[in-house]
């Protein structure tokens, strides 16, 4: 691949001086107005990207930048589809809250049994796509659950999933919207497991 790359920034309705922080020379800043869910921010991304390879990273500072490179290196080596998985790695440090591991495991579990897959970590955040694919497909996601339609459409169009290791670190600030939400973390997984039933059965 090439060495050129643009950097996007989706502020997805922030109450923060998050439009203040970001230099224009450096990078490319798209807001909404108003807060309409993580996935209508990645769709935003999506459109507005003209790379070979699209790469999402989390805004909340909890992944690593320098990981980076081992997601882009999967793709030189033939993926199309990179996860930056909390989990493949046998001795992962990564740092996340007991409930949400829970919760993670289960979806992943249910997820691989239904589309006969090894996937580690269907709701990693982390990923690299070919966007001769991803541009192409039609999502529906408006939320938390597009990680994991993401990859069910992946399986679906068989392309070379490969999931390498990567950092995850505490929270230094904020705190995420699925808490602020009564039973946030409930309403997520039922989000989640609802597009893997309508992956499965109508996709």
């Amino acid at each position: 691949m090439g060495s050129k790359a643009e950097l996007i920034i989706v502020d997805d309705g922030s109450s923060d001086t998050t439009p203040q922080e970001v230099n224009p020379k450096l990078a490319h800043l798209i807001s909404h107005k108003v807060n309409q869910g993580k996935g209508m921010a990645m769709k935003t991304g999506i459109k507005e990207a003209h790379g070979d390879v699209i790469l999402f990273l989390g805004g909340d500072g909890q992944d690593d930048p320098q990981d980076i490179p081992k997601l882009l290196k999967a793709i030189d080596r033939g993926a199309d589809f990179v996860i930056g998985s909390r989990f493949v790695a046998k001795n992962s440090k990564a740092s996340v809250e007991p409930l949400n591991l829970v919760g993670n495991k289960i979806i992943t579990l249910i997820f691989n049994l239904l589309f006969g897959v090894k996937i580690t970590d269907t709701q990693a955040e982390f990923k690299a796509i070919l966007s001769k694919y991803l541009k192409k497909w039609r999502l529906e996601s408006s939320r938390y659950e597009i990680e994991t339609e993401l990859i069910i459409k992946a399986v679906r169009k068989k392309l070379k999933i490969v999931e390498v290791s990567t950092k995850r670190f505490s929270r230094k600030h904020g705190k995420s919207h699925l808490y602020q939400i009564p039973l946030g973390r409930v309403k997520f997984a039922l989000r989640a497991l609802s597009i893997i039933v309508k992956g499965f059965f109508l996709w």
